[in-house]
């Protein structure tokens, strides 16, 4: 069982068949996975923010082309001709993320551009101050050696705010999009369960 610091229970089971994983993950009430300040009927209905990370994460554990079928349980006693649209409506809300993600995505890219060319200009500063002045940084001039400190400070800043821009925040934004296009994709189910197999 997962506890979430909300103090939002779900409880999730992961089963491996023939190189397919079924992910199924119970909910406490129908209220954790639907936006319940969004008036719009299923299936056009948000999902809660709780129940996209949920949904995403799990499905993040795994290689982006390994085969996922995602199984939702909420209690019996909320089950009705109505909420067997919660697929769709996880399919929708992850449909209307996408685009979301694809403008981030492209606004990253830029200041990651911005960012690169930076640090391409403070290395070549950096290689025309030493240049210039390095006979009055080898000899101890104070000065010299205060600028030469601050562009080094500069370079350092510069490219590993470019490095961990590419290596973290434009790749980890790239696989959210590729999680929520492949979960508007892979099947999904509904079903309820009973007090005794839902605590």
């Amino acid at each position: 069982m997962n506890l979430i610091p909300d103090m939002q229970e779900i409880r999730v089971t992961r089963t491996e068949r023939n190189g397919e994983v079924e992910i199924d993950i119970r909910f406490k009430s129908l209220s954790q996975i639907l936006d319940e300040d969004d008036p719009a009927p299923l299936p056009k209905q948000e999902l809660s923010d709780f129940a996209e990370e949920t949904f995403a994460g799990y499905l993040d554990e795994y290689r982006f082309k390994k085969p996922v079928t995602l199984s939702i349980g909420i209690p019996e006693k909320e089950l009705s001709d109505e909420t067997s649209l919660i697929p769709q409506a996880v399919k929708n809300h992850f449909t209307f993320r996408v685009p979301n993600l694809e403008h981030e995505l492209i606004l990253s890219r830029r200041e990651g551009i911005y960012s690169f060319i930076i640090s391409v200009f403070n290395a070549f500063l950096a290689v025309i101050v030493l240049t210039l002045y390095y006979d009055e940084y080898m000899s101890g001039y104070l000065p010299f050696i205060l600028l030469a400190a601050l562009v080094t400070i500069l370079n350092w800043v510069t490219i590993w705010d470019t490095y961990e821009y590419f290596m973290y925040d434009y790749r980890n934004l790239w696989r959210k999009k590729r999680i929520y296009q492949k979960i508007t994709r892979i099947p999904i189910t509904v079903s309820g369960y009973g007090p005794e197999k839902g605590a």
